[in-house]
């Protein structure tokens, strides 16, 4: 009689390193595949947000910071807003700078820009459906740079200095 004990535990052993093996690769792949995901894209002058093509970054026509419609449903595209030394806030609410009034993804108090040494920065405060920069929600004081675009709302801008 032949005995099959060696054979089988062999047969076992090979089975579990097989097994080990992939799951071994599995893993190895999920985290190669965390690691490639970016944590933030630089800034590329004359790139459009997320890529889409590129545009030319336009300065103001008056000489001031401002903020052009690009899309919206209740501004006419183009219209300009020109921003002042000091804070400029966005929202629904009539005491904001930007009067958003019509626009039902924008919260009363939804966003904030300040200019801090020479930058400006925009701070959504706490909207419930966030702000947007260049397709980024916008986590803190974020910087502007021209040729930005921002999203309060259903509102997409682009910042000119």
């Amino acid at each position: 009689m032949i005995d099959l004990q060696v054979p089988l535990l062999a047969a076992k052993a090979l089975l579990l390193l097989l097994l080990f093996a992939f799951i071994y690769a599995v893993m190895s792949r999920s985290i190669g595949d965390i690691r490639k995901i970016p944590d933030d894209e630089p800034y590329v002058p004359g790139q459009g947000p997320n890529g889409r093509g590129a545009y030319a970054p336009r300065r103001s026509v008056s000489g001031n910071p401002e903020l052009v419609v690009e899309d919206s449903e209740i501004l006419a595209p183009e219209t300009r807003f020109e921003l002042r030394d000091g804070e400029t806030s966005l929202g629904r609410s009539s005491a904001s700078t930007i009067v958003l009034k019509s626009d039902d993804y924008a919260s009363g108090r939804h966003a904030l820009l300040t200019r801090h040494g020479g930058l400006l920065y925009v701070e959504d405060l706490d909207s419930t459906n966030g702000t947007f920069v260049n397709g980024r929600k916008a986590v803190g004081a974020t910087p502007l740079r021209n040729g930005d675009t921002v999203r309060v709302g259903s509102t997409t801008f682009r910042y000119e200095e």
